[in-house]
């Protein structure tokens, strides 16, 4: 920086001395080639290769105040999502950065895939955008504060890398982390078909798995929100293994559509007058108001919930005093009908863990007083949840936490989970596997018969018609 400085300090000298002795007036010209050339030569530090240019970047400027909130946007468009990010940030700009919210946003993009646009320039890699207000929607105007030619965005390092560098630059009282892509729950298996894990890389095939996700929230340190702009990601598993770094989860038990979540209306709520309301009120507003929102936009089934992460460990405790009690049990056949009956999601291992026990309770009363525990803690730590099947119907069934519940079969991935290893579920999970159930299955619902008795064929006919508004 100095020889730099010393480099534009001697031209000037230069050029004012020689243009001194110049009389314009006269129309008297000046040589500038030879100007230049008679110069004394200043050697120049070459740049730091493969450093990332921060555009914005100024060593000088003064420490910024920290806002009330700073929300970071890791989206990951390298995918068949691409043109679904450019819209989600002409949301962002609807609302735009201010006096109380810093709005930064990484969007990642590629060439070739399903999907692909060329819509605000075909540029490749990764850029990170300081959100202007801004209502034009054919354009992204807001500020690029860096870019990346080539990136991952499905490896964990990059999300710390993202996640650190925002908030170190643009702090905040509080910070919320929106993790946006496609979602499939706690599967970890590197190997499986695009669209399984969290920010799924089409470019290089990587994505972050739940284990690689509490990685990364260590290195991140803790936010007051994580966010997963994703399909099936409100399960318990992936909670569990993020509850020490975040206060509260926003996520969905089913499915999201391509569009997410509607950001215009979202991000409202952080960044007018409702910003300076506790963290808890805010997203519980929040939570309310955007699935009512989506579910009237899109008339199909739409979910989402909060966690209170401080409950996690006293509902944890109380869930494997109950998962004892399940594996201690002799009606092993009424729990596996309970599990195959329960509300289950795209991913068909994934089921509503709260509508399972009401399930148990109904047909087990011999677990009523563990299953009533269990059902109570959970209720305190699912403190916000808004389920539709529909724009006018409720989901009755969806209670804003998932959990891996297979009708058959048991992935050994799972063993590689922390909340595997601290409970008992994945005991009760191979118990399960074991059990055979007789009769004709119908969708998971075993028909009792036509001369079963009368309590058998109701559970049977109120299986089908959960099951049926599964699909």
């Amino acid at each position: 920086m100095k020889k730099m400085l010393a480099f534009w300090l001697l031209l000037s000298q230069t050029a004012i001395s020689t243009y001194s002795q110049v009389d314009f007036d006269r129309g008297q010209s000046v040589n500038i080639k030879e100007m230049v050339s008679s110069m004394p030569s200043v050697a120049l530090s070459e740049p730091r290769k493969g450093f990332f240019d921060f555009i914005s970047s100024n060593s000088t400027d003064a420490p910024v105040p920290p806002k009330e909130w700073t929300v970071m946007v890791y989206m990951n468009g390298k995918n068949d999502l691409e043109s679904a990010g450019f819209e989600d940030i002409q949301e962002m700009e609807k609302v735009g950065s201010s006096d109380k919210i810093n709005i930064i946003v990484e969007w990642g993009r590629m060439n070739g895939q399903r999907g692909d646009t060329s819509v605000d320039g075909n540029w490749t890699g990764s850029r990170r955008y300081y959100i202007f207000k801004d209502r034009n929607n054919s354009k992204i105007k807001s500020k690029i504060v860096g870019r990346f030619k080539n990136v991952d965005m499905g490896d964990w390092r990059h999300l710390v890398d993202f996640a650190r560098w925002a908030k170190k630059k643009y702090p905040a009282k509080r910070y919320m982390l929106v993790i946006w892509n496609h979602g499939t729950g706690w599967k970890t298996d590197k190997r499986l078909p695009e669209g399984k894990g969290i920010s799924y890389d089409f470019d290089t095939n990587n994505h972050i798995s739940t284990p690689e996700l509490q990685m990364a929230m260590k290195k991140i340190g803790k936010v007051d929100i994580l966010a997963f702009d994703a399909c099936l990601m409100q399960m318990l598993e992936v909670a569990y293994e993020v509850r020490e770094y975040a206060k509260y989860i926003f996520a969905s038990e089913q499915v999201l559509p391509a569009s997410g979540f509607p950001y215009d209306y979202f991000l409202e709520f952080f960044s007018g007058k409702s910003a300076v309301l506790d963290t808890e009120t805010i997203i519980l507003m929040a939570n309310d108001s955007v699935a009512s929102y989506l579910a009237d936009m899109e008339d199909k089934p739409i979910t989402l919930s909060t966690l209170k992460l401080s409950e996690m460990d006293t509902f944890v405790n109380t869930f494997t005093f109950w998962t004892k009690a399940l594996l201690a049990s002799d009606n092993a056949k009424e729990i596996k009908l309970s599990a195959m009956a329960a509300k289950r999601y795209r991913e068909r291992s994934s089921k509503d863990l709260y509508n399972f026990a009401e399930r148990v309770a109904a047909k087990i009363p011999s677990l009523a007083s563990e299953t009533a525990n269990m059902m109570s803690a959970f209720r305190r730590l699912v403190i916000g949840n808004e389920a539709w099947e529909s724009a006018y119907r409720e989901d009755k069934n969806s209670h804003g936490l998932a959990i891996y519940l297979p009708n058959k079969g048991y992935n050994l991935k799972y063993e590689d989970l922390a909340f595997a290893r601290d409970t008992f579920w994945d005991e009760f999970l191979k118990k399960m596997d074991s059990v055979v159930v007789s009769g004709n299955v119908v969708a998971g619902c075993v028909d009792p018969g036509t001369n079963a008795p009368l309590q058998e064929i109701s559970d049977y006919l109120d299986c089908i018609l959960g099951q049926l508004s599964n699909m």
